[in-house]
């Protein structure tokens, strides 16, 4: 067994934080204990040595917590140039773990492949009991770069570590052997929702990602792609799509300001986390770590920052960029965001466990240390304020304690609690206006979004309880999260009839050949690559329905109409024509039910080019 790779802490951190750190703690220390020990709001200190002991505990964690969301604010504030490179340099494999994804799947591999012409795309089908493998298998008919990797039960359903985990051996066994060839390959995981933004390649080859040999492991930052849904939830009344876009616009806050923060500041202390979504590892990494611990990743249920923890032990470099993304979609319910929040609280506890081991390695630096551990403790430390804060204020009720609710003292205490318990959380709806990027949305509104994050943020009060609960009970099978696409019933919407018009009129796909120099080979090209960017188009029209912009929904349907003119597809421009007026009419609503006959067109259309070109496809069925 190789021996893991050994840098110095100090090499751990960009900055140090440590005097920061000290001189706020300092600060807000004072003030909390003058809040809970001092002002005589929560009873007289001295007086009960259980009491004290609660007063203590509590001003401690309230000057942790304090001290660690200014130093988020302050990472979050700073902006530093990044340099791309060139992606090329590298070779790219990106895994897709899918379990019943079929409302999702095509749109992501057709994303990534026509985005990105060099990368290969590995869907994971963990028996799936949908159409996935077969829409997977499709898209395998126009694109070599497509693999399709089946699990079956019972070896199948077994985790999403276990998946990616297969996943990997196929791959490794697929590259090169050759080391110089595997140095430059990299792999990167997607949801099968996760759509990578334009830039996401050449940062990741730039100098702050894998252009950094030590560097082993990056993240992206995540974005939620359904933000600017008006019915996030169509078959419902305002009230229920009222909530859903809340639930949507502050996850998407979330992700993009104070989840991005926490890495941030994680850059600087060595300490970054992998995330499931976005995740970006040198296939070198990934042989260090079967190698040492059996096999890539773990079976905890956040296996993504497992993998992460256990990069860092093996003296590996974690960075984290948030100038490039990965979007997904947010959950517009609340129980499944719960069900969600709880599945990913517990797996992040689970992964305490690995706390041991990394500190024996001997490569996080100080600030490292506390910062890993602080992000680790944390559930526990809200589980304590949660029971200690209202029990002293209870007892502070009852005792009669002296001004309680009246004096000076006590004004200032409750002012001050709105400005430390409110301000740090309130402070992100602003941020995100200003560097999220949320140009179009009011400074008013950036307000109201960051009160609104408030209330969001203290649903962790939810979800550690249960995660607490689910751990000690010993429970850690999970159902799958449901996609929202999930619960839509298609309508069809009456449209002209297109029956007499050609699916595809080989006579034009004939000239179009002609006019590529009479290569038969370039037409091919042609309707594989409008077969593969099909997908793509469909989901445009979608999203711009979804969010009722007219100028997108008017770009996405001209795309449409003039890719399928061209290879002679005179059905689906018949209807994308019929759908530009609703467009033009302002009826989103019928546009929404109109979706479905347009994408069973285009079904049709490429089933038909399929049927035609089957013999001479560039299949990648293998």
């Amino acid at each position: 067994m190789t021996e893991p790779r050994r840098r110095s802490p100090r090499q751990a951190s960009n900055r140090a934080v440590t005097p920061l750190s000290l001189i706020l703690s300092i600060i807000y220390g004072s003030i909390a204990a003058f809040v809970f020990c001092f002002s005589g709001s929560f009873g007289t200190f001295s007086q009960a040595l259980w009491r004290d002991i609660a007063l203590l505990t509590v001003t401690v964690a309230a000057t942790a917590s304090l001290t660690y969301i200014s130093l988020l604010l302050i990472a979050y504030g700073r902006r530093a140039a990044v340099e791309g490179g060139d992606p090329s340099e590298f070779e790219w494999h990106l895994l897709v773990p899918c379990r019943d994804e079929e409302s999702v799947i095509a749109a992501t591999v057709s994303a990534a492949r026509t985005s990105f012409p060099n990368v290969h795309v590995w869907v994971i089908d963990d028996d799936s009991e949908d159409n996935t493998a077969q829409i997977v298998r499709g898209l395998m008919d126009f694109d070599v770069r497509v693999h399709l990797i089946s699990r079956v039960r019972p070896a199948a359903r077994t985790g999403k570590g276990d998946a990616l985990n297969t996943a990997y051996e196929q791959v490794a066994a697929y590259i090169d052997q050759d080391s110089a060839v595997r140095e430059r390959a990299i792999i990167g995981v997607l949801d099968a929702d996760g759509f990578l933004s334009d830039n996401a390649l050449e940062l990741l080859a730039g100098r702050d990602g894998f252009g950094d040999e030590e560097i082993g492991a990056a993240q992206l930052e995540v974005w939620m792609k359904n933000r600017g849904d008006r019915k996030p939830r169509p078959q419902h009344g305002w009230w229920r799509n009222a909530l859903g876009r809340y639930l949507i616009r502050m996850q998407d806050i979330e992700f993009r300001t104070s989840n991005s923060a926490m890495q941030l500041l994680r850059v600087q202390t060595g300490t970054v986390g992998m995330g499931g979504n976005g995740q970006f590892t040198r296939l070198t990494v990934l042989d260090a770590l079967a190698e040492h611990y059996g096999q890539p990743w773990g079976r905890k249920l956040s296996e993504d920052y497992e993998l992460g923890l256990n990069i860092l032990s093996l003296g590996y470099r974690n960075h984290y960029l948030r100038q490039a993304h990965v979007s997904q979609e947010a959950l517009p319910y609340f129980r499944r965001l719960l069900t969600q929040r709880t599945r990913w609280a517990q797996g992040i506890m689970e992964c305490a466990s690995n706390l041991p081991t990394l500190r024996r390695s001997g490569t996080l630096s100080p600030t490292g240390f506390l910062e890993i551990h602080y992000f680790m403790a944390q559930p526990w430390i809200m589980m304590l304020n949660l029971v200690l804060i209202p029990t002293l204020l209870a007892l502070a009720v009852l005792d009669g304690s002296p001004g309680f609710l009246t004096d000076t003292a006590t004004t200032l205490v409750a002012l001050a609690g709105l400005v430390f318990l409110v301000l740090p959380y309130a402070l992100w709806g602003p941020l995100y206006r200003r560097w999220g990027p949320e140009r179009r949305i009011g400074f008013l509104s950036a307000v109201g979004l960051g009160l609104g994050y408030l209330v969001y943020v203290y649903f962790t009060y939810l979800y550690y309880p249960r995660a607490i609960l689910r751990m000690v009970t010993g429970r850690t099978g999970w159902a799958k999260t449901r996609r929202n696409a999930d619960d839509l019933q298609p309508a069809r919407l009456p449209v002209p009839t297109l029956e007499h018009l050609p699916l595809l009129d080989v006579r034009e796909l004939a000239e179009l050949a002609a006019e590529l120099e009479g290569h038969d080979e370039y037409a091919l090209e042609v309707v594989s690559a409008y077969a593969l960017m099909w997908p793509t188009r469909l989901d445009n029209l979608a999203a711009a329905v979804a969010a009722e912009d007219s100028l997108r929904a008017r770009d996405a349907v001209g795309s449409i109409r003039v890719s399928s003119t061209m290879i002679g597809a005179h059905r689906l421009p018949a209807a994308a024509e019929a759908f530009a007026e609703l467009i033009d009419e302002g009826d989103f609503d019928a546009g929404r039910r109109a979706l479905d006959p347009v994408s069973s067109i285009g079904g049709e259309t490429i089933a038909e080019i399929r049927r035609r070109f089957s013999d001479d496809l560039p299949t990648g069925r293998h």
